[in-house]
């Protein structure tokens, strides 16, 4: 995987043939990957299971001639995973019997995660992504401080005739959030993030 250092967050994407022959491969990664950015133990385990059902899951939905994107982010929260596949059909979820050997795997990253969900890229396919609890162990050593922000004073303004009730829609925010990045070309390999024929690319 390729990864972007920094004291706060990191972030790395990988891709890989879509073949559930590669899912080791990019197991093995991942949690490599994590454990050189010292993620927390639990995250890195429960993250080493997430990436192998979505990866398992975008391999089996994808055709020969595409290429899965994995992109992973730690901070000191959370680590996200992000798994791209060119099919736009959105993920489901079944409920096997007790004697299905698949269609789990939704269900164990329903588990796994603190939240999962889908989005449409615009260049054609679709990301499906989790949210593992966990993230960048604090480094006891570390002295680093960000400069203060710059202040003023504030204006007197007056006081307004009703009052003022800010309200959050979660669901509302989780379809900007995804809508937005929906427009990111990430999953791209680098030699055509940015060809002009990127953005027209269909699944």
């Amino acid at each position: 995987m390729t990864a972007e250092p920094s004291p706060a967050i990191r972030v790395a994407v990988a891709h890989f043939p879509p073949t559930v022959a590669a899912v080791p491969e990019v197991r093995a990664r991942t949690v490599l990957t994590l454990s050189q950015w010292s993620v927390d133990g639990n995250a890195v385990s429960s993250a080493e299971i997430v990436v192998c059902e979505l990866a398992s899951n975008a391999a089996k939905a994808s055709r020969p001639q595409d290429v899965v994107a994995i992109r992973m982010t730690a901070t000191l929260g959370i680590v996200l995973i992000e798994v791209w596949d060119g099919n736009d059909s959105p993920p489901r979820v079944k409920t096997p019997d007790m004697f299905s050997e698949d269609g789990r795997g939704l269900l164990m990253v329903d588990e796994l995660s603190s939240q999962w969900w889908w989005y449409p890229v615009k260049t054609g396919g679709k990301v499906v992504w989790a949210e593992i609890p966990g993230g960048l162990e604090p480094d006891p050593q570390a002295t680093h401080a960000d400069p203060a922000m710059p202040t003023r004073t504030p204006t007197p303004v007056p006081e307004p005739a009703e009052p003022v009730f800010y309200q959050t829609d979660p669901g509302t925010l989780r379809r900007v959030v995804d809508a937005l990045r929906g427009l990111d070309t990430w999953h791209l390999p680098p030699s055509d993030r940015h060809a002009p024929e990127a953005t027209a690319r269909t699944a």
